[in-house]
């Protein structure tokens, strides 16, 4: 291959950064949302190409990813929080089902706090930083069903961390994410457009 065409094949797209023929903007949604919201992120997860944290950042700026391996910007983040205004999104044995939450609370609710690893390494991220078992546990019970067809879930109610934000907006702030919903399958369906249906839960 001549080096002038592979150099064009690897440029990026200097919006979404993505390999040029990779480039999702042409789905990228105008949304924006009152509520805070912070990932931490394994680092295995920000290395992984079917990840779906990079789209929702995409669509929403505002979203802080920051890595758990950096563990005192993690520390000093989760300190910082106002326990009684940020919740965590993660179903623990003290866990209150987001749709049973008085509207009351819901209004006074800041941001939220999600775990963005295998459940496996989020379980043990929650257990080994006493800082997240500070703040009070959100989980759903009545999520849409996720629609990450790309990679293999540990069963069919899971959700992608971009569906899981989704959802947590749409229930505190009452704003619609379904275009963000949108823009993640829209998105997979393209970039994963040449691999085989075999390939798709890995």
């Amino acid at each position: 291959m001549p080096e002038d065409i592979h150099h064009c094949k690897r440029q990026k797209c200097s919006r979404c950064d993505f390999l040029v023929s990779q480039c999702v903007c042409k789905w990228l949604p105008d949304l924006a949302t009152k509520l805070d919201i912070i990932i931490l992120q394994d680092e295995r997860e920000a290395k992984n190409a079917k990840n779906t944290v990079s789209l929702l950042r995409l669509a929403l700026p505002q979203v802080k990813c920051i890595s758990i391996k950096d563990t005192s910007s993690v520390r000093s983040t989760l300190n910082s929080l106002d326990k009684g205004y940020w919740y965590l999104v993660f179903p623990c044995d003290r866990s209150t089902p987001i749709e049973t939450v008085k509207e009351s609370e819901l209004k006074q609710m800041k941001g939220v706090v999600l775990l963005d690893a295998t459940w496996r390494k989020a379980k043990k991220m929650y257990i080994t930083e006493p800082s997240l078992q500070l703040f009070k546990s959100i989980e759903f019970t009545s999520a849409p069903a996720g629609n990450y067809v790309i990679r293999k879930s540990p069963d069919a109610q899971s959700l992608s961390t971009l569906e899981a934000c989704a959802y947590a907006i749409e229930k505190i702030a009452g704003e619609d994410m379904e275009a963000l919903r949108v823009f993640m399958s829209k998105s997979q369906s393209w970039q994963w457009r040449k691999q085989p249906a075999a390939h798709k839960h890995s």
